[in-house]
């Protein structure tokens, strides 16, 4: 077999992949994450609040009351963040959708190499290592 016809082969699984129910239902959950205002705003605050605790932090001589202030929001915004139903349902798509690429890429390692890279060890003496 050429590359040409091993590069279609791939571009076929890559389509697959897009046209699948599971793609289909991340790119709802994106949609609707970005969509969400409400939380798009916390996830812009959270990121000013880390911005400007990095900034107190690197004064010769940080305010220990501003960094605490900070630091007690940027708390409370993670939880109000990573409590979203519209968050909690994206990440998880995200993740199955990593989880399918992982799967796709070690099939296809396993086929190469004759090993199943996830089965793993991290003991390089049960394979040829992770190399």
């Amino acid at each position: 077999m050429e590359k040409a016809q091993i590069l279609e082969l791939a571009a076929t699984i890559g389509k697959e992949v897009k046209e699948s129910d599971l793609m289909k239902a991340y790119e709802k959950a994106e949609a609707a994450y970005v969509a969400d205002e409400a939380l798009q705003d916390k996830i812009r605050e959270y990121s000013v609040q880390q911005q400007l605790l990095a900034e107190e932090n690197t004064k010769s001589e940080p305010n220990a009351f501003i960094i605490e202030t900070i630091q007690g929001r940027l708390q409370g915004l993670y939880g109000e963040i990573t409590a979203s139903k519209t968050f909690v349902e994206f990440s998880e798509k995200q993740d199955q959708v990593r989880e399918l690429l992982t799967q796709i890429n070690n099939v296809m390692m396993q086929q190469i190499t004759g090993e199943d890279p996830s089965a793993c060890t991290h003991d390089c003496t049960t394979c040829h290592g992770c190399h």
